[in-house]
């Protein structure tokens, strides 16, 4: 594997959640490497995540923004 392509994003883990065992996997999903890296998914997706060998994990949802109350 070619470790020198710029296409591969690796995010910060505190980004990413594991997914649950009924979750379906889909593209945008991530899986570690062997080099303790997280690379995109790329193999099929739509079937469930605890059906694969390797955990998945999927990026967290963005918090919630903060509604500033008036008085």
């Amino acid at each position: 594997m070619n470790n020198d392509n710029p296409s591969i994003i690796v995010p910060v883990a505190a980004h990413l959640r594991p997914l649950k065992q009924d979750e379906r996997v889909q593209r945008g999903d991530f899986v570690q490497g062997e080099n303790q890296e997280f690379k995109p998914w790329e193999g099929l997706s739509g079937f469930r995540a605890d059906t694969y060998v390797e955990q998945i994990y999927r990026r967290r949802a963005p918090a919630p923004a903060k509604v500033k109350r008036t008085p």
